[in-house]
């Protein structure tokens, strides 16, 4: 084996989210679909779809239509994360270096040291990210700049200007849009036609609520699609999968109208938190962060509501990071909340 692997830290997850109410920790959706439209999608489903491999073909052509482009343009891959592993199998890492943010996705680490390259992290302030360090940080060495956008867990959104200052260096450039649904914020896809060394990356888990099918796809010129599809998976995704995710597409402006929805119960939630008194910061997605403390983490647990916290960098302190989901109207978090004694 290979010694170097031992260095490698990998964390399992381990919380059994059956005996939460809501599972706020990992983004994931916890509002359940109408029994009728459901049902809709379980008729979808047969015998074949279990006992045949899979044809990705339909799919992609929904999704080509639903994105405005070629179905050349994308390659599927069984969940982004796994979109994000294909990006590092294709490029010449080992003894170079990627650039990031020092907050992000705990995969882009992972995989740079899987695949034996330098991840230079680029470091927020107070003030937030300033994306001009990045530039800085370029050299010979430099094999790709991997960013989120919107960023995972700050929520911070990199408009176009800030990354097309990026692109005009050269240097490939990756987009993780995996929450760039929930926002009011415009994706960067129609910019691969003019940027070669552009790279998108989208997923089905998180706006569109189907974690469990594990569906995502990059987005690329078709050079790039081409290059990348060398380490697709012989069969990327399940059958069942497949036909959900094609039932996401078919029923688009239902999946639009629950994400308006959600980021409009956000900022009444957020309204009502502030004139409260409690300490939050917004952000440009579906979450935001409430300032950690004793009690509110006790009206969390109170609630049987899997949370996460973080370090943030705005002033070093901790908060809970709330993804904001409409099941929270049937229980009485939000009403704790606004009832909790201020210090």
């Amino acid at each position: 084996m290979k010694n170097y692997l031992k260095k490698v830290v990998r964390k399992e997850t381990i919380e059994d989210k059956t005996k939460f109410k809501a599972v706020l920790s990992q983004n994931e959706r916890n509002y359940k679909l109408p029994d009728s439209f459901f049902e809709s999608f379980i008729k979808t489903i047969n015998q074949k779809d279990i006992f045949f491999y899979p044809s990705t073909t339909r799919l992609k052509q929904k999704l080509s239509k639903y994105l405005n482009i070629e179905t050349n343009n994308i390659l599927l891959t069984p969940g982004s994360d796994i979109g994000i592993k294909t990006i590092f199998e294709t490029f010449n890492l080992k003894d170079n270096n990627i650039i990031s943010s020092n907050y992000a996705f705990p995969m882009y680490s992972v995989y740079a040291d899987l695949y034996e390259t330098s991840l230079q992290k680029i470091r927020y302030s107070k003030n937030g990210f300033n994306i001009r360090k990045i530039l800085d940080k370029i050299n010979k060495n430099t094999q790709f700049i991997i960013l989120a956008n919107p960023n995972s867990p700050l929520g911070d959104y990199y408009t176009f200007t800030e990354i097309k200052k990026l692109l005009d260096t050269g240097i490939h450039v990756i987009i993780d849009e995996a929450y760039i649904e929930l926002t009011d914020k415009k994706s960067l896809v129609d910019k691969i036609y003019e940027y070669k060394n552009l790279t998108i990356l989208r997923t089905f888990s998180k706006g569109y609520g189907a974690a469990g099918c594990r569906v995502g796809y990059l987005v690329s010129h078709e050079n790039n699609i081409e290059m990348y599809g060398k380490f697709k998976f012989m069969y990327e995704l399940s059958g069942i999968s497949i036909k959900y995710c094609e039932f996401i597409l078919d029923n688009i402006n239902y999946f639009n109208r629950y994400i308006e929805k959600t980021l409009l119960g956000k900022k009444k939630t957020v309204k009502k938190l502030n004139e409260k008194g409690l300490k939050l910061i917004d952000t440009s997605s579906s979450w935001f962060f409430l300032k950690h403390t004793q009690d509110i983490e006790n009206i969390f647990k109170k609630n049987l509501v899997s949370f996460r916290t973080i370090k943030h960098p705005s002033d070093n302190s901790t908060y809970i990071k709330l993804n904001y989901d409409l099941v929270l109207k049937n229980n009485n978090l939000i009403n704790d909340l606004l009832n909790v004694q201020l210090n």
